[in-house]
């Protein structure tokens, strides 16, 4: 018989909430922030995100404007969602204590951060794609709130991302009765090849001396897939979890992994509070830390970001160990992909906890710390949810301890001391889902995933570069991909993967004769080759080969990782010949395997509606908005189910992303790549008189009476801001080029050509254009577009662009860079000085104007303007604490060779310095580089009068 003295000491820190009935409560309404807006987009066509643009205006003057909150409470937290600004969770507020368990920004401040520039900090930010901060982080996304029939209240935000052609959903959902909300992502690939994976959640929190990162591991790895030690670094001996030790070296990540967990977190000791992420690990293998430097390096982000509310640092969630850059191709951690047709689905918790005097684990009841000394264990609980279980305390051999019954109430921090016999020692804690030990005997759950690639790894091999080309396709970096493929080509001819990879290539820049000759080359080596099989398929089909194209797809779906995508695409082809039955037929099977195959259910609708079957699209489209209450097709499936006025405006209201047109176009495509003209042409006709939609307006309505009209108003309408890059268009400009006299099909088909990494193509066309066309954004793109060779067309088209468009000092900037390249720098300091008179604002002009003035030596008024210039740069921004730094050592240099030595030390020691208005911080004196500094200081000092050659050139080459 056990023997114990049960002394129990029981106590609520924190008042408990008793109500007869939970609910959880939804609000809408417009709040006031002290705003630092963006503004200014670039009219001309981007490279790497386009079809996305940038925007290239911020401020330091701030104005109050109203931004949308839709706020979800109940008895334990209130959260604030911005869908205004991404569909940001902006704060999340322990009404226990009153204060948020997130970085709550004081102000909405844009700046330069993110892929297309406003970003602003703190709160929880989704990210998909393929790089953060992705394209829609500071405009508005589509949005949906709604109570559920438990009790709880949620919010959806949704956009489509463009890069990808892949849609997000988050359900942002508070419960009733819980101390912790969820955000669930659903995350569809509707396309038929592989995406770009990315999908990460930041989240700011504040920091403190006193912040500790509640991150389980033995090791990070970085965003190059390098490896370091975690949580000690012994090289540096910093304890690295401790916020206040990471008092060295430069901005970091850490991506902290080598033990198993489903939690990461932060604690703030003198607060005796935290708040702790929660998920099943399947879910989200990343767990990240980004630090600004806690130099001045990174605390100039603090003012530049917010104006009270301190600085922040994030703590992130990834579907995979790291965000990867290409140079982590060089080690285990690689890109994956985004398989077709494939929809993903995880969960993750969010919660506070406070009054623990520390922590040991965390699950989805709450948190626990532990703490044995002497013959008692000391147990700490703040719970979430309300329990009902029995506390238990074994020994290392499983022999029970202790045990207690516990009844605990969400947020009601409970201390049990718990009495051991004399000489045991705490080995396990059992409570509800949580199984731990004291700190000092944790039960041990490492991991013996690889770190580092072999030595021996043959990088240049036909699997290496296939490898890395394969990596590089899947950030989309096309050009280099190709490069690698066919480099692995030229090894071996006859390397599947390779010939499958070209195949993908060639069919993206619209090339299906050679798309299908690579697929069909694979398949002579390989005959049930999947991928080979697959898109040899999708290249016949292209080229009308039907049955090539069925049997292609048929030995696909031989192969469980191709057959959900096979069947999909089996449906579209027969749904495309208006066969009804076997569309049906294979869209039910591509969801056998796959039963979110959100692309094969609505293959279900439309071919169930359009044969009839009324009753089967109305399931379908309940299954569609079950998994995706934004699914924008869902409801127009059920407008065109009855054609009502309601049905229509339920579909408009819920369009309220930043590109709506956009959406329009995706659904378009897809209506009209299936032949179905009628349904695509009412779709339509309730979008906005966009360029491209008029094109595919008057494309629809071919052989009616409406194409005249429809091809006038085409033709009248503006290019500005009109990006075309589906491949479903380009029969539709190929089309309007046969049929009408204007410039823009020609200009649009280019640019899709362009994104298909065909520049030869694109050139072609844009060449084609007459030169009466008095649109500048098309002169600026040709002018990129030339060889390096090329730099006569390259300036007329450039000073053309200036020409048409005065005013847009983006021509200007292009046009003067291009004059430097020319090495005519008198006449590139005539051209930016007439632009920095016109916009002294501008610190983009201001940085190429002080850049002219050191080309042509202009030292001293390049130091007046340094004085003067503002800058508000972007993440890693250094051109304006370079420039200062060289304009100084050349006045040194000026000034040694007159032996005006002291004013030659003066200049030296001002090189040395960070002035913040050039948007850079000081780092930490050892990752400061003076060299030069020191150099020409001995010289100064020793009062010679001559620099050496090698020291003056490498100072002009900075």
């Amino acid at each position: 018989m056990l023997l114990l003295t049960r002394r129990i000491l029981l106590f609520a820190l924190l008042p408990l909430f008793v109500t007869a009935q939970h609910t959880a409560s939804i609000k809408e309404y417009k709040k006031s922030y002290k705003t630092y807006p963006f503004s200014d987009p670039d009219p001309v066509a981007g490279q790497r995100i386009y079809p996305y643009f940038r925007y290239d205006g911020f401020t330091d003057e701030p104005h109050q404007q109203d931004w949308k909150v839709v706020e979800l409470e109940n008895d334990y937290i209130r959260l604030m969602i911005m869908p205004e600004i991404g569909g940001k969770i902006w704060t999340a507020i322990d009404k226990q204590t009153g204060k948020s368990f997130l970085y709550e920004n004081d102000v909405v401040k844009f700046r330069d951060i993110a892929m297309r520039g406003p970003w602003t900090s703190g709160g929880i930010e989704s990210n998909y794609g393929i790089i953060g901060h992705t394209p829609n982080c500071a405009t508005p996304v589509d949005y949906l709130v709604r109570k559920n029939s438990d009790g709880s209240a949620s919010c959806f935000i949704s956009t489509l991302d463009l890069l990808t052609r892949t849609k997000w959903t988050v359900e942002i959902r508070l419960p009733a009765d819980k101390a912790y909300f969820a955000t669930r992502s659903t995350w569809h690939n509707a396309t038929p090849f592989v995406q770009p994976y990315y999908s990460w959640s930041n989240v700011g929190i504040p920091v403190g001396n006193d912040l500790q990162f509640l991150y389980p591991g033995n090791h990070y790895i970085g965003h190059d897939g390098k490896p370091g030690p975690w949580p000690v670094d012994s090289s540096h001996g910093k304890q690295l979890s401790l916020y206040a030790q990471n008092d060295f070296g430069a901005d970091k990540s850490f991506h902290v992994l080598g033990v198993h967990s489903n939690y990461f977190g932060a604690y703030w000791q003198q607060q005796d509070a935290g708040m702790i992420r929660y998920a099943s690990r399947e879910d989200k293998l990343g767990k990240k830390i980004f630090l600004w430097a806690l130099s001045d390096q990174g605390k100039i982000w603090e003012q530049l970001l917010t104006d009270k509310s301190g600085q922040y640092c994030e703590i992130q969630s990834g579907r995979l160990f790291n965000q990867n850059v290409v140079g982590s191709s060089h080690t285990p951690f690689r890109q994956t992909g985004f398989q077709p047709y494939a929809t993903d689905s995880w969960e993750e918790y969010w919660y506070p906890f406070s009054s623990t005097g520390g922590f040991t684990d965390a699950s989805l009841q709450g948190v626990i710390y532990a703490k044995q000394a002497g013959n008692e264990l000391s147990v700490v609980f703040s719970p979430v949810v309300s329990l009902t279980d029995t506390l238990k305390v074994y020994d290392a051999n499983n022999h029970l301890l202790y045990r207690h019954a516990v009844q605990l109430q969400p947020l009601q921090t409970v201390r049990y001391a718990c009495p051991l016999p004399e000489g045991t020692r705490a080995g396990k804690i059992v409570l509800k889902d949580i199984e731990t030990s004291p700190g000092d005997t944790a039960i041990p759950t490492a991991l013996e995933r690889p770190l580092e690639r072999p030595a021996g790894f043959n990088e240049q091999g036909a699997y290496g570069l296939y490898l890395m080309g394969r990596d590089q396709l899947r950030f989309r970096d096309y050009a280099g991909g190709e490069s690698k493929i066919r480099q692995a080509l030229g090894i071996d001819p006859y390397f599947v993967p390779a010939l499958t990879e070209m195949s993908f290539i060639h069919y993206r820049k619209l090339q299906y004769d050679s798309a299908f000759y690579c697929a069909k080359l694979a398949l002579s080596i390989d005959t049930y080759d999947a991928g080979a099989n697959y898109n040899y398929a999708l290249a016949a089909a292209k080229l009308g080969r039907f049955y090539d194209a069925l049997d292609g797809l048929e030995v696909a779906a031989l192969t469980p990782s191709f057959r959900s995508a096979a069947y999909t695409v089996l449906s579209k082809l027969y749904l495309q010949k208006n066969d009804g039955e076997k569309a049906i037929a294979y869209a039910v099977k591509s969801c056998v395997d796959n039963n979110r195959n959100i692309s094969g259910l609505l293959l279900q609708a439309v071919a169930s509606r359009r044969s009839g079957k009324l009753e089967e699209a109305r399931a379908a489209c309940d299954r569609l908005l079950t998994i995706d209450p934004l699914f924008h097709f869902a409801y127009f499936e059920q407008y065109l189910q009855h054609k009502d006025e309601a049905g229509k405006a339920t579909f408009r209201s819920q369009l309220r992303n930043e590109l709506p047109h956009e959406t329009y176009l995706e659904m378009a495509a897809w209506y009209g790549e299936m032949g179905l003209t009628d349904d695509a042409r009412l779709l339509l006709d309730l979008a906005p008189a966009q360029s491209e939609i008029l094109y595919w307006k008057a494309y629809l309505h071919q052989g009616d009476a409406e194409v005249l009209r429809c091809i006038a108003a085409a033709d009248s309408s503006n290019a500005t801001m009109v990006f075309p890059f589906r491949e479903e268009s380009v029969p539709v400009m190929q089309w309007a080029i046969a049929h009408s006299r204007d410039w823009k099909p020609t200009y649009y088909l280019a640019l899709i050509y362009l994104f298909r990494n065909d520049s030869v193509e694109a050139m072609k066309l844009l060449q084609s254009v007459p030169a009466s066309v008095h649109f500048a954004p098309l002169y600026a793109l040709r002018a990129r577009l030339y060889a390096p060779e090329d730099a006569v067309q390259r300036h007329t088209d450039l000073a053309r662009a200036a020409q048409i468009a005065p005013k847009e000092w983006r021509y200007g900037k292009m046009l003067v860079e291009q004059l430097i390249a020319e090495k005519s720098y008198d006449k590139a300091l005539e051209l930016i000085t007439t632009y920095h008179r016109r916009t002294p604002e501008n610190y983009i002009i201001g940085m190429l104007y002080i850049r002219c003035l050191v080309l042509n030596k202009q030292y001293a008024t390049a130091e007046r303007a340094l004085a003067d210039i503002r800058v508000l740069p972007y993440e890693g921004a250094m051109e304006g604490q370079r420039l200062y730094r060289k304009v100084k050592l050349l006045l040194a240099i000026d000034a040694i060779g007159k032996q005006r030595y002291g004013i030659a030390r003066q200049k030296i020691g001002e090189a040395r310095l960070w002035p913040l208005h050039l948007g850079a911080g000081a780092p930490y004196p050892a990752e400061r580089h003076e060299q030069q500094e020191d150099a020409l200081d001995e010289i100064a000092a020793g009062s010679k009068h001559t620099v050496p050659a090698e020291l003056q050139q490498a100072i002009e080459a900075m």
